[in-house]
């Protein structure tokens, strides 16, 4: 009988230990967020990397682009916290930027991860389209408390420091686990 519990407790454990003690944070990706069937925590690592640390001029008046980008920060972030990662490193160093990433955008940096990459999609969704109306109600709060200022930070938004770091750790990271190219 003890080990039927040591089994339903290990799994609870083993998430904890994975944020060295935080909470576990989950997601769920809103549909067409990504496309194929790759893994969402390659994808958003690789879209993050490439919009906010290779190419930050491309945000600039791109405010559906620099949305998405944080789309991309916040689920690589929950992503690499989730325990899943052999090195926890890259997970806790995204969940510490992330407040930098936030402010930069007028976002609320106690917004909980879904409200903020649900608004994130919507948005992004809106200004492609052009709707500037559902772009801003997309950030109403408790995403964000002024969505008019987000709206505007991201119309010319610049990419924090602190970020650039957390992105290129989790790609080394991501590279290390997938191995050497067969």
């Amino acid at each position: 009988m003890i080990r039927r519990r040591v089994v339903l407790v290990a799994p609870a454990l083993a998430a904890l230990a994975a944020c060295g003690g935080e909470p576990v944070e989950s997601i769920v990706i809103p549909p067409g967020v990504f496309q194929g069937a790759a893994d969402p925590l390659f994808q958003a690592a690789e879209n993050a990397f490439h919009l906010l640390v290779a190419r930050p001029h491309a945000l600039i008046d791109r405010p559906a682009n620099a949305a998405y980008a944080l789309l991309m920060y916040e689920i690589a972030t929950v992503e690499a916290s989730s325990g899943r990662m052999a090195d926890r490193w890259p997970g806790r160093l995204l969940r510490e930027a992330r407040p930098n990433l936030r402010a930069a955008a007028a976002i609320a940096s106690e917004a909980t991860a879904q409200a903020v990459v649900d608004a994130l999609w919507a948005a992004t969704q809106a200004l492609r389209r052009g709707d500037e109306a559902a772009a801003r109600a997309a950030f109403a709060p408790p995403v964000s408390p002024d969505p008019t200022a987000t709206r505007e930070r991201l119309q010319r938004f610049e990419v924090p420091r602190q970020v650039v770091r957390p992105l290129r750790e989790l790609r080394l990271a991501l590279e290390r686990e997938a191995g050497p190219p067969r």
